[in-house]
This record gives structure tokens, C-alpha cells and sequence, in this order.
């Protein structure tokens, strides 16, 4: 097999984990605190200098100001870690407008134009850390709150 980026449907189905609300762990109003690291009370505490104080949500604390070590919060039903926040996700997919079709060439792993990120970041509140909440960037781009992971794909040979 080979390891990618996953397609950004293939994110959003491994992010639901067979759920149909904004995030695996409920609404999103829903206590995030044991399952994502997203813009919190601790996130609040970062000086005011910084000028991200007015974006965290204060009602819970998950203990982390930036981005932490993976497995610190509860996984998904499937049993895959930090879906929502710590760090967006890179996808192999291209940004296309919806409606989502497979066949316009989105998922073609090309490096030129805007890449899709899913899942949010601890800078972000948790309705910008949804299942399926859309961010992108140029491919070239460096973010001081996204990162990857990758997928293994079956080997085609038998």
C-alpha cells in the first residue's frame, strides 16, 4: 500500500464516524472539553497583545492554549483522535465550490491552486471545527495552526 492526504470526503466520513451532527461528540454548543482542543477558556488567557482573547469560546476549558500532542482528548467512535481542533488538516483535495463531485478533477492531488483544510484548530471556535466546516489555502502555504495526517491505502496488487 501507500500512504496520502486523504480526499476531503474521505476526512468528513472518517471525522463523522457514522454521525450526523456538526461534530462527533454532539452540537455545537455541546461541552467540548474532554474531546477537542478548540479556542477555549485557557485559549482566553493568551495576552491580549496577541488579539485572539475575542474569539474563544469561555463556557469550557480544555486545558490548551495552542496545539498539544495528539491523544489527549477522546477519540471518535471509530477510535481516530483529534478530529475537531488542535490542528487543521491538510486534504488532497482541491477547492472546488459545491456541490461535492468526485469526478471535476478536485481529487487529482495536483499541487497547484487552493487545498482544502478540514477539522479547525485550537485557534478556532468549535463552529469553525465541524464535520464538515470548509477552510483552504494556497498548497504552498505554511499555517502556524495546520498540519496532516495521512491514510493507508489498500496495495492494488493481490
Amino acid at each position: 500500500g501507500r500512504f496520502a492526504l486523504p480526499t476531503e470526503a474521505q476526512w468528513e466520513w472518517a471525522c463523522r464516524a457514522g454521525s450526523a451532527g456538526p461534530l462527533w461528540y454532539g452540537a455545537v454548543d455541546a461541552d467540548f472539553s474532554k474531546c477537542a482542543n478548540v479556542a477555549d477558556l485557557s485559549f482566553a488567557g493568551i495576552p491580549r497583545g496577541v488579539g485572539v482573547r475575542r474569539i474563544a469560546d469561555r463556557r469550557f476549558d480544555d486545558k490548551a492554549q495552542v496545539t498539544v500532542p495528539g491523544g489527549r482528548y477522546e477519540p471518535n467512535p471509530w477510535g481516530l483522535l483529534d478530529m475537531h481542533g488542535n490542528v487543521g488538516e491538510w486534504t488532497l483535495s482541491a477547492y472546488r465550490p459545491y456541490p461535492y463531485d468526485h469526478a471535476d478533477g478536485r481529487n487529482d492531488g495536483s499541487p497547484d491552486g487552493p487545498k482544502v483544510i478540514r477539522g479547525g484548530s485550537w485557534h478556532d471556535r468549535p463552529k469553525r471545527c465541524r464535520s464538515a466546516f470548509r477552510n483552504y489555502l494556497p498548497a504552498w502555504m505554511g499555517a502556524y495552526d495546520v498540519g496532516f495526517r495521512v491514510i493507508a491505502e489498500p496495495d492494488d496488487r493481490q
